[in-house]
């Protein structure tokens, strides 16, 4: 079982000591999702700074936490439900509102709406560690960080980063189903395509693409090694199963 390492932690409150209002949305509404065909299940979380508008549909409450706080669903716990309730959430806010702004005012929300109460704690869990392979990195220094586009589907990825090797290990975290740290050792920032197929993909076109383990030290010099080490998570000390009205 995974062992605690740090037993220091600390209650999260929205908001700052000075007095000063927490970041709210203009207007933001949070109803009951209604129920979906039998074996189905559709969800929607868009964020679109550009005109101010949050769409999420049929999300369970610990999806709206790991957007508002940042984290993986694996780095939060609490009660089942928050993993079975749905709900649809809808608000509005200043348009160009910076996205760290935005997810402030997700957490203003789920302690106004549902009385949230959570703490961060560290905890030694499976990670995988990103270093160099044996025959050294297969890319090129990038004039500038431009960011990670991608485009998938069910059975492939196509990514095009240009980023850090920092950067870079906190998207493969998404894919790779726990954290993954950078211990490359290369600064700077560089130009990467990667592209693999998901390992649920097995009998069909895409089955001729490498997994992304394999792509990863095939296309880019780089692979992924299994260790323990420290993670941040989420505990949800309080939740309430119904929010208050809007």
């Amino acid at each position: 079982m995974p062992r605690t390492i740090l037993t220091a932690s600390f209650v999260v409150f929205v908001g700052n000591l000075c007095g000063q209002a927490a970041d709210e949305f203009e207007v933001a509404t949070i109803k009951a999702a209604p129920p979906q065909s039998e074996g189905r299940t559709q969800t929607r979380m868009s964020s679109d700074t550009d005109t101010g508008r949050l769409t999420y549909s049929n999300v369970n409450l610990k999806e709206v936490i790991g957007k508002a706080y940042k984290l993986q669903q694996y780095q939060i716990n609490g009660p089942d439900w928050l993993e079975t309730d749905r709900f649809d959430v809808v608000a509005k806010f200043s348009p160009h509102s910076a996205a760290d702004q935005v997810a402030l005012m997700l957490q203003a929300l789920l302690a106004d709406r549902f009385q949230l109460i959570v703490h961060r704690a560290t905890k030694e869990l499976p990670v995988y560690e990103l270093t160099v392979a044996k025959n050294g990195p297969k890319f090129k220094v990038a004039e500038a960080a431009t960011g990670i586009s991608s485009n998938s589907n069910r059975t492939q990825w196509h990514v095009v980063a240009k980023v850090s090797i920092e950067r870079f290990a906190e998207f493969l975290t998404s894919e790779a189903g726990r954290p993954v740290l950078d211990k490359t050792g290369l600064t700077g920032s560089y130009e990467m395509t990667l592209d693999w197929a998901p390992d649920n993909t097995a009998g069909n076109d895409a089955a001729t693409l490498p997994s992304l383990f394999t792509a990863l030290q095939e296309q880019l010099g780089l692979k992924l090694e299994s260790t323990r080490g420290p993670v941040e998570t989420l505990m949800v000390d309080h939740a309430a199963r119904i929010p208050t009205e809007n």
